[in-house]
């Protein structure tokens, strides 16, 4: 197969940018006409064909770590975050039934989970490094598990799984900086693969533990876990992982540069956002709470891009993440990928309750084939994009496989399905979700500065919380609204029927006497369901549509060492290729000097003589290691302008 990066866009700024032309030589360099003489050309070109300017900063060789041990920490260490959103989806109608939840509060303990300090990752970690960070993230994360374990009200609950999304949301956006930081862009989709794996395997292991913790123990064991598996993910990092010290400044640089206004308005409006479209979800969309919140978190985060797009300062997202619209459509993408396929976690457990009739574990373990097709699926597309560097078309086939997949849902998933077509259907959204979970952070990566890799990164991570908290709240509020308007309808059933928020309330729809008012009730329980898989299905199809008008960048992005070897070479061949056109220049211009001096042989030997010259200059000047750009450069007008002098002299005597 051949190499997929052949056609691809270079990006400009990860190879050393071009050095501005000097403009110093300009006096006497030009000939009688006013125009310049080919030796100044040729510097001109030499100048424009490459030098070692920016991104210096950028040099740095990537750290010794071995990989076999560091990845799986650091998979540990997002398999918590990932468990902890995914462990109570089969506990959720228990933990509702217990502080007596609406469905507003419902949505909030998954909602709330969203980090506001996703934003700044990218930037105080390039300050203070990667990992002080990482560990403040795990210990805040352990605390506040600790607290929702030990909650008395839904209050304390939500705000102490508030504050352990704090912790939970830094450790995902952290880890997927971090492998950028010890993996080589061309080889990062394998282990981004694996990392994205960690998601697919807390899928699985969180709900069938969730339902054992729930039915057998407590449901508060489903945060007391993270603890002892928190300690071990800690002991494990401190010992293996190795990161490159720094370079981003200081906090006085950051404070005097940072745009906090920017900071301010994304922040908020995400809060706004998701309080929001929570309110909607329990009182309807035309709560005029619910629209207010929305209109006005919509706004300002409309404000927010804004301003990072036109402020001076060093703005929370990348403004090139806004411009270049590979990095925008993709960030679009994932956030509507995230909208539909995260409330999946929820959704499934809730239509294997009701509908089918499952308690927690049971519903666990049908939930199985679904985390298992997506855990594989990442795996699979991490390996195809290593391997053949393959990349646009991965996310691609991705959404229209989950098209497919929610599509079928949507005509097949009734209330008499069979368990077996069940767990078969589920597959295919499953391997359409896995191709396209993490292999849009690497096309992001690959199409920005490494400069501003983390920052990136962690928009990317902003834009998945958001979409997922958002498409909670939207599933949410359709469902709700559903379920009332099917049960209205049924005959001898009250009007007044809301969707049943607890273990108990999807128990009393089994416990119904059978004949048609359960199977009415059944079936309309689960068509309940078809507006979700539907809006599931547009949401990809609208992904996969905004992709497509993209760009391919190469993966094959030099770094450290490499990078110097490869500026090297370019600075190299660009002064060959401009000294055989600066002897050819010169005599080119002896041949004029001669026959404008009628033929005088005694000029064109001079002149002859001095493009030689010029050339073992230009080729001494070649060999000279390790000298700055800029002072090259002006040796090269000086001696060129001297030249060009000469020339001038010889050519009036001829």
């Amino acid at each position: 197969m051949a190499n997929a990066n052949d056609a691809r866009d270079p990006l400009p700024s990860d190879l050393p940018a071009s050095a501005p032309a000097l403009n110093d030589v300009e006096a006497g360099a030009h000939d009688g006409a006013g125009s310049p003489t080919p030796s100044q050309t040729v510097v001109d070109r030499k100048n424009k064909k490459g030098g070692l300017t920016e991104g210096d900063d950028m040099l740095d060789d990537l750290p010794d770590n071995n990989l076999m041990l560091v990845m799986p920490c650091l998979a540990l260490v997002l398999f918590l975050a990932a468990l902890d959103q995914t462990i109570i989806a089969t506990a959720l109608p228990t933990i509702a039934e217990v502080f007596d939840a609406t469905p507003s509060e419902y949505s909030w303990v998954a909602t709330l989970a969203m980090t506001l300090l996703t934003p700044v990752n990218g930037r105080v970690s390039d300050i203070v490094g990667r990992k002080p960070l990482l560990y403040a993230a795990i210990i805040i994360f352990t605390i506040f598990s600790a607290l929702c374990g030990c909650a008395k009200s839904m209050t304390w609950l939500i705000t102490a799984r508030a504050f352990q999304g704090l912790g939970g949301g830094s450790i995902i956006g952290l880890t997927s900086i971090v492998v950028s930081d010890i993996v080589p862009l061309h080889k990062r989709g394998k282990y981004q693969g694996f990392m994205g794996a960690a998601w697919g395997i807390a899928a699985v292991v969180g709900p069938i533990l969730g339902g054992v913790l729930t039915q057998k123990v407590s449901w508060r064991w489903c945060f007391y876990i993270n603890l002892p598996t928190c300690g071990v993910a800690f002991i494990l990092l401190v010992v293996t992982l190795k990161l490159n010290k720094p370079t981003g400044g200081t906090f006085r640089q950051l404070a005097h540069t940072f745009d906090f206004i920017g900071l301010f308005l994304i922040m908020v409006s995400g809060a706004l956002l998701i309080v929001g479209f929570s309110f909607a979800a329990d009182h309807g969309f035309g709560d005029k709470a619910a629209i207010g919140l929305i209109v006005v978190g919509a706004v300002m985060f409309a404000g927010g891009i804004i301003n990072c797009l036109y402020t001076k300062r060093t703005a929370v997202i990348p403004a090139r993440a806004f411009k270049v619209r590979t990095t925008l459509f993709f960030l679009i993408g994932s956030s509507l990928h995230a909208c539909a396929f995260i409330p999946s976690n929820l959704l499934l457990p809730e239509f294997f309750q009701g509908v089918r009739g499952a308690d927690a574990l049971q519903s666990g373990y049908q939930l199985l084939t679904y985390a298992l097709g997506v855990a594989w699926s990442t795996v699979i597309a991490g390996q195809i994009l290593s391997r053949w560097h393959i990349v646009r078309p991965i996310p691609w086939s991705g959404y229209v496989v989950a098209i497919i997949g929610y599509g079928v849902m949507y005509g097949t998933f009734n209330y008499d399905l069979t368990l077996a077509m069940q767990y078969g259907l589920l597959i295919i959204p499953a391997v359409g979700v896995g191709f396209s979970l993490q292999t849009p952070l690497v096309i992001l990566q690959a199409a920005m500065p490494l400069k501003e890799m983390a920052s990136v990164t962690s928009a990317w991570v902003l834009t998945r919380s958001l979409g997922g908290s958002v498409g909670v709240s939207i599933f949410t509020a359709i469902l709700n609204t559903n379920i009332r308007s099917r049960f209205a309808k049924i005959p001898g059933y009250g009007t007044e029927f809301t969707a049943p928020t607890s273990s108990a309330g999807y128990k009393a729809i089994h416990d119904l006497p059978a004949g048609d008012m359960r199977n009415s009730v059944l079936a309309a329980f689960a068509d309940s369901f078809k507006p979700c898989w539907l809006v599931s299905l547009a949401l990809f199809a609208a992904a996969l549509l905004i992709t497509l008008p993209t760009r391919a960048y190469s993966l094959n992005r030099p770094r450290g060492a490499a990078l110097k070897t490869a500026a090297a070479e370019k600075n190299e061949a660009a002064s060959e290729e401009a000294e055989t056109e600066e002897e050819e220049a010169v005599r080119a211009e002896a041949e004029k000097a001669a026959a404008y001096g009628g033929g005088s042989e005694s000029a064109v030997s001079e002149l002859h003589t001095l493009a030689k010259t010029l050339t073992n200059t230009s080729s001494r000047r070649g060999t000279e290691a390790g000298e700055p750009v800029l002072e090259k450069e002006k040796r090269v007008s000086g001696d060129d302008e001297h030249g060009n002098n000469a020339a001038r002299e010889t050519s009036e005597k001829a």
